[in-house]
């Protein structure tokens, strides 16, 4: 749970020494000035014009003499003009240090704060109620203390002094403002909610946050701090695995099995740039921890799914209620366990889930709050409500979906808490699911909406409700408004649940009075089982699945299709999910388009895996003004004796001219790139407008890299429509229609041509009426490689062939179908003022129907046919001399 020391531990001392200063009698200060020497953090002036710069430093290892005074030399020596010098160290120094006379390195005063971060703590929290009470206000209670520490950030320095010199006066009123703004707003935060009145003395109140987390959850009596010590010969000492949590349940979602949990924790003052090293050495930990256990015979992994469990917290306002950007990266496959479930929890979903939770416990808040458990083939019982309990399965971890139960012997009431915003369909999908996750028992059902308003949506909701023509559905079905957790509407959690009553409802009560309402298809949201016939199809890539989790914040290393299903089915999905997932798998069967480009080898003995084992690719610059958002980017980097590095990237693109339902446009670019003899050539796929930029984006980002280091000439070859003469162009295109090498194609159709009379040419008089019109032909029909234009030498000199599109007869292995390619010169003709464009290809296959029983997997025979034109296309580049 540990923060960065070095940048944590100046902001406190700074704070420390800012608050110092209201005893002492200074004119004006400034925090990292501008004009000043970048030695220096602090900037006092005094009466007279005098003037004492500081400096402060922080490290958790052994601060020694000589780099002390190195710090000191240079703080007197880039601020000449200065009349007093400090360096502040934090931590331990070297004890000649402690010995200095007068405690100064020649002019310099040495000031050490043997203090670790939470004894920093503890001394701010003095000084800012020492503060409060001379200004006459309300000092922070115990409740907010530690929090409010924890919650101090840079922007508190930014706001007030960084940069800016200010006066005594203003800086206190500046610096006031701010610490009463970190407490108005912790004081109704999602995290102060789950604080005891007076937390322990003696705990660190991240770990508090956590165990109230947790406990809402119902995940108690966890293991804390598991530890184990080993010994690292490479640094010849002993090192430990920790682990903040612990623990292993009965799983009420698969019959017979354990939930084994591990759970890590990081709340910070704000989120981290990059969690990348927190949740590799959390991984390290883990395995480590995991395997003790499973020596231990703690842990029985065959009887168990295994989930570790990160949460990512942060602090400040702004983030509350927010996603961490890019935290795929952070997930290396080479840390993951391949039994392991992993689940990242941000502000975002850890909001939505103690909203609901807390919504849920002010609802007949005598009654315990509990979790309902879909009735599925994994733990199947007929005609009744749901298994349900007070323990959480980690699979609504970051669900959009949350049901909880409230019940006594006499009543039962089902809460559904949704993060989708509220829209009529989603509506009838979610009342659809409370049903048949009842069975249609329940008293009550109250739907929770984060955006719901009822002035706006109540006669629609009634209207909804009615088109059941079920009377008992009337004034059953209750809508309303979900609060997040910064609301102030929401109160304190109880600490005190022992007291709550945990009875069952009798269902005997209400088993002849059963809800039944027939759904029609846009009405239906499947779960369990009616989800795994979809999910388990040809259609459904694993990756897809993977990459549609990963948005969900949960990550597998296995590419295991089946056990990636068995977690889906035992989740709950929303409308939004379920669009989300459809186009996920959606994506692939867009039509793709492709082109190449290669460079020549300045060493063609060189193997893949040397000539990019130092090259890297900047998401950021891939992003920069992109017109859609980088989902992720996956790369299989080329080990030895591989001759292929293989990027893919997901893209969403939102569209204002959709309605909401359907507002993201989802795409995908790959590259591959391949060493064939003296060259390497990169093969771009897209499926968008900006896929195409971004595949565009990863050649240039790599081949600059691989220029700059000598790998590859600086001169890239490509297939331009510049490139050929209007005859040789047309030959080119035409080429393709000779398939006498392939044993796969046995026949063709040229089913459309598109060209433009080139107006630099001199025309025929038949066609001189062409002249000064720029009028594209496309023809569109059969066998048009026959026409005169494609045949006619002397039409071929004048003419500016685009695009020629063919379909293939082919049978492979007596499967037949068609291969549909287009052959483009990327829209070549409008582009002005000279046609140019990269020679692309489009392809789509299509399976006869008296074939298609006899095909196991479409993915393979779409790429041996890819693989057989490839090679009929590298045939006719050779033939015409392009490569």
């Amino acid at each position: 749970m540990n923060g960065q020391y070095a940048i944590k531990g100046y902001l406190l001392q700074s704070l420390v020494a800012l608050l110092d200063s209201f005893e002492t009698d200074w004119e004006t200060v400034c925090v990292e000035p501008n004009d000043e020497s970048e030695k220096v953090d602090i900037l006092w002036t005094y009466k007279g014009g005098k003037k004492k710069v500081v400096q402060v430093k922080s490290s958790k290892n052994v601060i020694s003499f000589s780099v002390a005074k190195k710090w000191a030399d240079e703080l007197s020596v880039k601020s000449p003009n200065a009349d007093e010098y400090e360096l502040t160290l934090v931590g331990y120094v070297d004890p000649k240090l402690r010995k200095l006379p007068n405690s100064t390195i020649d002019k310099v005063v040495v000031v050490n704060k043997e203090l670790s971060i939470e004894d920093f703590e503890a001394v701010i929290i003095q000084k800012i109620n020492s503060f409060f009470d001379k200004k006459g206000k309300n000092v922070i209670s115990p409740k907010l203390g530690q929090m409010f520490v924890r919650a101090l950030n840079a922007q508190i320095l930014q706001e007030s002094v960084i940069g800016k010199t200010i006066e005594h006066s203003e800086f206190e009123n500046n610096l006031l403002e701010s610490l009463r703004g970190i407490e108005r707003y912790l004081e109704r935060c999602s995290y102060s909610l789950l604080l005891p009145d007076t937390p322990p003395s003696n705990r660190d109140v991240n770990s508090v946050i956590m165990e109230h987390i947790l406990k809402l959850i119902g995940w108690n009596s966890l293991n804390i701090d598991e530890t184990v010590t080993y010994y690292d010969e490479k640094l010849g000492k002993e090192k430990q695995f920790k682990i903040d949590f612990w623990g292993d349940y009965e799983c009420p979602l698969k019959d017979n099995l354990k939930d084994v949990i591990y759970i890590n924790a990081s709340v910070e003052a704000q989120y981290l740039p990059d969690y990348t090293t927190v949740i590799k050495n959390n991984l390290f930990c883990v395995n480590g921890i995991r395997k003790q256990l499973i020596e231990e015979k703690k842990i029985n992994i065959d009887n168990s799914i295994e989930y570790c469990i990160q949460f990512l917290l942060s602090l400040k306002e702004l983030e509350q209620n927010q996603a961490i950007a890019r935290l795929n990266d952070a997930y290396k496959k080479n840390k993951m366990d391949k039994n392991i479930i992993y689940y990242a929890i941000d502000n975002k979903k850890a909001d939505f889930l103690i909203s609901s939770i807390i919504t849920a416990r002010k609802y007949r808040k005598d009654l315990a709050v509990k979790f309902l458990y879909p009735i599925t083939d994994d733990n199947s019982q007929i005609n009744k409500i749901g298994k349900r309990n007070t323990y959480m399965p980690p699979q609504y971890l970051n669900s959009s979906i949350l049901p909880i139960i409230k019940e006594d012997r006499d009543k039962i009431s089902v809460l559904l808490f949704c993060s989708d915003p509220y829209s009529k369909d989603r509506l009838r999908k979610v009342i659809w699911l409370l049903i048949r996750l009842t069975s249609g028992l329940a008293n009550e059902y109250k739907i929770y909406f984060t955006d719901y308003d009822n002035s706006q949506y109540g006669n629609e909701v009634n209207e909804t409700i009615r088109s059941y023509n079920n009377n008992d559905l009337i004034g059953k079905i209750f809508i309303e408004n979900l609060n997040l957790c910064n609301s102030c509407e929401l109160q304190t959690v109880p600490t005190n649940i022992i007291s709550l009553k945990d009875e069952f409802f009798d269902e005997t009560i209400n088993n002849t009075k059963k809800l039944r309402i027939e759904p029609h298809l846009i009405d239906y949201l499947p779960y369990g089982d009616s989800l795994k016939p979809f999910l388990d199809s040809d259609a459904v890539k694993t990756e897809d699945l993977k990459v549609f989790l990963q948005n969900k914040g949960i990550y597998f290393k296995t590419a295991n299709k089946t056990k990636i299903i068995q977690l889906m089915t035992s989740m709950l999905f929303s409308s939004l999910d379920i669009e989300s997932l459809v186009d996920f798998v959606n994506i692939d069967n867009k039509t793709k388009e492709s082109s190449s480009a290669q460079y020549n080898l300045v060493n063609e003995n060189k193997q893949m895996d040397q000539l990019f084992a130092n090259k890297t690719i900047d998401q950021d610059k891939l992003q920069d003004k992109l017109n859609a958002d980088i989902v992720s980017l996956e790369q299989t980097k080329p080990k030895k004796d591989t001759d292929i590095y293989a990027i893919k990237i997901h893209l969403e693109q939102k569209n204002p001219n959709k309605q909401a339902l359907v507002s993201i446009a989802r795409s995908t670019a790959t590259v591959n790139v391949k060493k064939d003899a003296n060259k390497i050539e990169f093969i771009k796929e897209y499926n968008s407008r900006a896929a195409r930029v971004v595949a565009e984006r990863v050649v240039k980002q790599l081949s600059e890299q691989l220029i700059r280091s000598n790998e590859i000439e600086d001169k890239c070859i490509e297939v331009r429509f510049s490139e050929f003469s209007n005859k040789e162009r047309t030959n080119f295109l035409l080429s393709f229609t000779n398939i006498d090498s392939s044993d796969i194609f046995k026949s063709f159709n040229a089913k459309s041509f598109k060209y433009m009379f080139d107006e630099s040419a001199n025309l025929p008089d038949e066609y001189a009426d062409k002249k000064g019109k720029e009028c594209t032909t496309l023809l569109k029909g059969n066998n048009l490689d026959s026409i005169k234009e494609l045949q006619n030498d002397t039409l071929k000199e004048i003419i500016l062939s685009e695009e020629l599109a063919i379909s293939y007869r082919y049978n492979i292995r007596g499967v037949s179908g068609s291969y549909f390619t287009i052959m483009n010169f990327s829209g070549a003709l409008a582009n002005k003022p000279l046609c140019d464009g990269v020679f692309t290809i489009k392809a789509v296959v299509y399976i006869d129907n008296k074939s298609k029983d006899k095909v196991s997997s479409r993915n393979s025979l779409e790429a041996e046919l890819k693989k057989e034109f490839n090679r009929l296309k590298k045939e006719k580049l050779k033939k015409f001399n392009k490569i």
